[in-house]
C-alpha cells in the first residue's frame, strides 16, 4: 500500500471485507520479536500490481496507548498473535468499541453508538492513528 511517490497510504490499514464476503477483525502485523519475521512477511504473494517494498515498525505500546474517542465512546486496540502454520510472527492489531470488535464492512455497534457519523469516518480515524504511527518507521527495501 504504497503511493506514486514511495508513501505509505491510509489503506495499508483497512479493515477489508474479502472476495468470499468474510470480514477481517484484525489489520494483519508480524511480530519482529520472532526471529522468522522477515522470512514470513515475504512469503506474501507477489503478483501483478503487487510486490514488497518495505515494511514499518509499530510498537506494541505506542498502538495500546492511542487515545481515540468516538461520541463518547473510547475505542480499545490490542495486538493478539494469530499465529498459524508456518507464519510463525503473524500477529493482528484488534480495535473494539463498547466491548465489540470492530470489523471490515457493516459494524451495528457504530451505528447506534454514532448515528450521526458515518462507520467508515470512524474507521478512517483507526487507519490514521496507524498510519501516524507506521510513516514515522517506515523502512525501505
Amino acid at each position: 500500500m504504497i503511493g506514486a511517490k514511495g508513501e505509505l497510504l491510509l489503506a495499508a490499514f483497512a479493515l477489508r471485507v474479502f472476495k468470499d464476503g468474510t470480514a477481517e477483525t484484525y489489520i494483519s502485523v508480524n511480530r519482529m520479536s520472532v526471529e522468522t519475521w522477515f522470512e514470513d512477511i515475504r512469503k506474501i504473494p507477489q503478483r501483478k500490481n503487487r510486490q514488497l517494498y518495505g515494511y514499518a515498525e509499530l510498537n506494541v505500546g505506542q498502538i495500546h496507548n492511542i487515545e481515540l474517542t468516538v461520541n463518547g465512546h473510547e475505542i480499545m486496540f490490542t495486538v493478539l498473535d494469530c499465529s498459524e502454520g508456518s507464519t510463525a510472527s503473524h500477529a493482528g492489531v484488534f480495535a473494539k468499541i463498547e466491548g465489540h470488535t470492530l470489523t471490515g464492512g457493516a459494524n451495528p455497534v457504530l451505528t447506534s453508538l454514532t448515528p450521526n457519523l458515518p462507520e467508515s469516518f470512524v474507521l478512517m480515524a483507526i487507519q490514521e492513528e496507524l498510519l501516524n504511527i507506521a510513516k514515522n518507521n517506515f523502512v525501505r527495501f
